[in-house]
């Protein structure tokens, strides 16, 4: 079937599809095609007599609009102008979406919070808030004597040998000696704290089951994250290694640089060791 460029024009609108052409040729694009246009006879130029009422022309028949040609030219006439008033219906339909706070400027303060007509809310990430104890950071030294079992936190910023010393000095001046390596504990494993396998809970679980390795010895804690936890810490520790009988909050580092510490702590031990 063919059919000259205004015709398929109409026809691709129709199908929602609307044609682009370019002003002038681009650099290295293939030729165009040449597209068939209503020739001179099918669309003539406008004729001063073709706007005259009715009424008043002469009911002689006019070569240049009567014919074949002139059911052709009215067809494409009436086409191309469904066509433009569908256009222009289509663009008036369509508005400027309005800002989705537009709506909530002008509502009262008392108003609800209510999403407008085809606003899409979010809904709130719950997953990105952490959890009550997701940002435990903890470094734990254990060192098992006969008859104790001493946990203390971990400092970087002091010496680690100076750490393992003092620990040993604390058993030894109760009567006891280290008979295993000293351990330690880092959570979280891995640098996400969301990572399979790297909760809190993870945590409590893995001192618990070290724990088992305590038996019926006396547990000492020195300052044992004392600052991860707000609320609800003894008894979260208590779960997960045990009642210990002597709770201090400072940690082997701090006792190394204050002196004052260490006679709390003696004095602690005596209390709650009976030496």
């Amino acid at each position: 079937m063919v059919m000259t460029e205004a015709e398929r024009q109409y026809y691709l609108g129709k199908a929602g599809i609307h044609l682009w052409y370019a002003r002038a040729p681009l650099p290295g694009a293939a030729p165009s095609p040449e597209f068939r246009f209503p020739e001179a006879d099918d669309a003539p130029e406008a004729d001063p007599e073709l706007i005259v009422a009715p009424s008043s022309r002469s009911s002689t028949p006019n070569a240049r609009t009567d014919g074949p040609g002139k059911d052709r030219i009215a067809g494409l006439q009436a086409l191309m102008a469904n066509t433009n008033s569908e256009v222009r219906k289509d663009s008036e339909s369509v508005k400027p979406t309005e800002p989705a706070n537009a709506g909530r400027a002008e509502a009262p303060a008392s108003a609800p919070d209510r999403p407008l007509s085809g606003e899409i809310v979010p809904e709130p990430d719950t997953a990105a808030e952490p959890e009550p104890l997701g940002q435990v950071d903890a470094h734990l030294g254990i060192w098992i004597s006969e008859h104790m079992v001493l946990v203390s936190g971990m400092s970087d910023e002091a010496s680690e040998r100076l750490q393992h010393t003092l620990a040993e000095n604390i058993l030894s001046s109760l009567g006891e000696s280290v008979v295993a390596a000293p351990r330690h504990i880092r959570w979280p494993v891995f640098g996400n704290p969301r990572v399979p396998g790297n909760s809190v809970e993870d945590f409590r679980h893995t001192l618990r089951s070290m724990s088992k390795e305590f038996g019926a010895r006396k547990l000492l804690l020195l300052g044992v994250m004392t600052d991860d936890m707000a609320s609800g810490r003894a008894e979260w520790l208590a779960a997960a290694l045990g009642v210990p009988a002597v709770d201090f909050p400072r940690s082997l580092a701090e006792l190394s640089a204050v002196p004052a510490y260490k006679r709390e702590l003696w004095q602690q031990l005596k209390a709650g060791l009976g030496v």
